[in-house]
């Protein structure tokens, strides 16, 4: 099976490459600014460049994962307008171009599978609007894709809550730490790990009939 993943230098991007490479898939992983070390096929493709994405045609996709993510961590009345631009194009903007040119020429096996790594984010909204825009933007895709390109392709949207070790939750103070756990009913943050895995089994003969989800992945909040 082949696997294609755009953000595989995020840490959900690095995870899921090291999972797939335990499972002996073919990987093809995208990045931006930083080559590392892995046996997947790494191609070097910068989300803000149409002409870069034009050109990115992987062959026979199994699984494509979105999972780049901009996050400038700024509300409405801080931001730079470029700022606003960029963390559209990165995390919407890209993807429907990947998307469009994908389908155009014919890198999908017939079926595959398409997941969205979005955010809590996309369904309570943010502090920070603009990647709160972006990423709810994902449910829409998969709504559409789901709706319009089944059977040939499925999409699903997993949004999880704060993700342990993640660079946002490392960023955060203790206190904000424990305050996400606390509002978790839970009581406890989904890992890197556990996120990685999950996305990987959605491909699972069990999920052939998960089509249009949105899987909110954060201990019960909007229970």
């Amino acid at each position: 099976m082949s696997i294609c993943i755009i953000g595989g230098s995020s840490s959900v991007g690095h995870e899921l490459i090291r999972q797939a490479e335990k499972l002996h898939e073919t990987i093809i992983a995208t990045y931006h600014q930083k080559h590392f070390n892995t046996q997947a096929e790494l191609v070097h493709l910068n989300l803000l460049n149409t002409d870069q994405i034009r050109t990115f045609q992987p062959q026979n996709v199994h699984h494509l994962i979105f999972a780049q993510g901009l996050l400038p961590g700024k509300t409405l009345g801080e931001y730079e307008h470029k700022t606003i631009e960029e963390t559209i194009a990165i995390n919407l903007t890209s993807t429907l171009q990947i998307l469009n040119n994908l389908i155009i020429n014919q890198c999908f096996v017939n079926p595959a599978l398409i997941t969205f790594v979005a955010s809590i984010a996309a369904v309570q909204g943010s502090y920070d609007t603009a990647y709160a825009t972006s990423k709810s933007g994902h449910i829409g895709c998969a709504m559409s894709i789901a709706k319009h390109h089944a059977p040939r392709l499925r999409a699903n949207v997993i949004c999880p809550g704060l993700i342990k070790d993640s660079g946002m939750y490392n960023s955060m103070s203790i206190d904000d730490q424990m305050r996400h756990i606390d509002q978790t009913p839970t009581k406890q943050l989904t890992t890197v790990e556990h996120l990685a895995e999950i996305i990987l089994k959605l491909d699972n003969e069990c999920f052939s009939n998960l089509n249009g989800a949105v899987i909110n992945l954060n201990g019960g909040r909007f229970a």
